[in-house]
């Protein structure tokens, strides 16, 4: 794909985002637990398909761009072990200690190219569409 002006300003919104949260002053701890800044072109946006309902287990945000899916979710503080993501070429199980997540893909994904990330509290897996 190559460059657009639009992602390039994105990207550089996004580092900006990161260097502002990185330097404010912290009087009180958490004013900023996280954030997502996804760039590239989405005909008709990214498409939110929803949070778990709620039955005390953990929330998750879906969402699917033109050639990624994103599940977003906030880790529970007290966790004995470190979040594990199962990724399967059709749905993720996310292990948080005893409990298990299981989100079902709309589309089937490319497990090579998925990955996870936890930072300050928040899970973010992506997965690249097949």
């Amino acid at each position: 794909m190559p460059n657009n002006t639009d992602d390039r300003s994105y990207r550089d919104l996004a580092r900006l985002l990161e260097h502002l949260i990185r330097n404010l002053p912290s009087p009180e701890p958490g004013q900023v637990v996280g954030f997502t800044v996804m760039t590239g072109a989405v005909p008709d946006g990214p498409q939110v398909f929803g949070f778990a309902e709620d039955t005390g287990e953990i929330d998750y945000e879906l969402t699917e761009g033109r050639d990624e899916i994103f599940v977003t979710l906030d880790v529970p503080s007290d966790l004995r072990t470190a979040p594990y993501v199962d990724i399967q070429a059709q749905q993720i199980r996310i292990m948080l200690d005893d409990q298990v997540i299981e989100v079902t893909m709309p589309v089937p994904i490319d497990v090579r190219h998925c990955y996870y990330q936890v930072r300050h509290g928040v899970m973010d897996v992506q997965c690249r569409k097949r």
